[in-house]
C-alpha cells in the first residue's frame, strides 16, 4: 500500500486544485460583497453541462464549446446578481437573508439542467489526449496538468487582481465598508455584479478541465460546493492563496483516508479536518480580509 503514496498524494493534489479553485470562487465573492455563495459548485456543474451542450459530439470544436460554456455560466451569474441578489442588496437585507436565497437558486439550477439538458452522466475528450505520463515514476493524466495549471494561472492573476488594480482595491473596500465604500465614490453594484461574474465564471473553468477526469451530471455541484467552501474556510474566507492551500489539504487528506482507512469516511475526514481548523483557528490558516484593516487596502 505504501508503494501507492506517490500516486494517491498526486491524485489528492489534482482533486484538491479543483477544490481550491472552487474556493476561490467564494473568496472572490466574499471579498466584494462578505455574502458565501452557496450556488458556487452549480457554476462547476454549469461549465461541464454546458460545454457538453455545445460540443454536442464533435459539431462544435472543443475549444469554442469549452470557452461559450465559461461566457454563458459568467452570464447567468450576472444575472442571479441581477434577479436574485441585487433587489435584497437594495433592502440591505440580512445576512441570512442572501444565503437562503443561494440556496434556492442551487436547488433551481440543477432542475433546470436536468430537464434543458440530460440527467445522465457524461463527459468529453481530454484537451490533451489520453495517454499517461511518466513524472518521477508516478503515471499523470495530461488532462491532471490542465487542472494544475489552470489553478496555479487564476491564484497569480486573481492575487495580481486584488492587489494591484484599483477594481481589486474598490472591491476589498466594499467588503470592509460599504457605506464608506460608495461615499468615496466606488459603484458598489457594479462591483458586487463583478463579484459575481468572477464566480461564474471561475466555477465554470473548474467545470471544463475537470469533467473528463470525473464526468459531469445535473447533481455534481453540491459536493463541491461543500468541499469549496470547507477548502476557503480552512484557508481563511477572502485569501486567495489560502483557498488553493485549503483545498490541497482537503485534496491529499481525502485521498490518503480513502486509501489507507475506507472510502466512506472520505467526507467524515473533510469535515472532520474542518471542524478542528475552526476550533483552534476560527478565521482559518491564514489571515482573511476582514481582519484587513483600510490603511493596509
Amino acid at each position: 500500500m505504501l508503494s501507492l503514496l506517490p500516486l494517491l498524494v498526486v491524485n489528492g493534489i489534482v482533486f484538491g486544485a479543483i477544490y481550491g479553485l472552487n474556493a476561490v470562487g467564494f473568496s472572490v465573492m466574499y471579498n466584494a460583497t462578505n455574502i458565501i455563495n452557496f450556488a458556487q459548485g452549480e457554476f462547476l456543474m454549469l461549465g461541464g453541462m454546458l460545454t457538453l451542450l455545445f460540443y454536442g459530439d464533435g459539431r462544435v470544436p472543443l475549444p469554442v464549446a469549452a470557452a461559450g460554456a465559461v461566457l454563458a455560466t459568467t452570464l447567468i451569474g450576472l444575472l442571479i446578481e441581477r434577479a436574485a441578489i441585487r433587489p435584497l442588496w437594495r433592502r440591505r437585507a440580512k445576512d441570512w437573508t442572501y444565503v437562503f436565497m443561494l440556496f434556492a437558486v442551487a436547488t433551481v439550477l440543477p432542475n433546470a439542467v436536468m430537464l434543458a439538458i440530460s440527467r445522465d452522466a457524461a463527459t468529453f475528450p481530454a484537451f490533451s489526449g489520453t495517454r499517461p505520463l511518466a513524472l518521477g515514476g508516478v503515471t499523470v493524466a495530461p488532462q491532471a496538468l490542465w487542472v494544475l495549471g489552470l489553478t496555479a494561472v487564476v491564484a497569480l492573476g486573481l492575487h495580481g487582481f486584488f492587489n494591484h488594480t484599483l477594481t481589486g482595491k474598490a472591491m476589498k473596500a466594499i467588503a470592509v465598508n460599504r457605506r464608506a465604500a460608495a461615499w468615496m465614490g466606488i459603484p458598489v453594484e457594479r462591483m458586487v455584479a463583478l463579484s459575481f461574474a468572477l464566480s461564474a465564471g471561475l466555477g465554470a473553468l473548474a467545470g471544463v478541465v475537470v469533467t473528463p477526469l470525473i464526468t459531469t451530471q445535473f447533481n455534481i455541484g453540491l459536493p463541491f460546493t461543500l468541499k469549496g467552501f470547507a477548502a476557503a474556510v480552512i484557508g481563511g474566507l477572502g485569501n486567495i492563496g489560502g483557498a488553493i492551500v485549503g483545498g490541497l489539504i482537503l485534496g491529499v487528506l481525502e485521498a490518503l483516508s480513502s486509501a489507507f482507512v475506507s472510502s466512506m469516511y472520505g467526507d467524515a475526514v473533510t469535515y472532520g479536518i474542518l471542524l478542528v481548523i475552526l476550533l483552534v483557528r476560527p478565521s482559518g490558516l491564514f489571515r482573511p480580509l476582514v481582519e484587513l484593516t483600510q490603511e493596509e487596502i
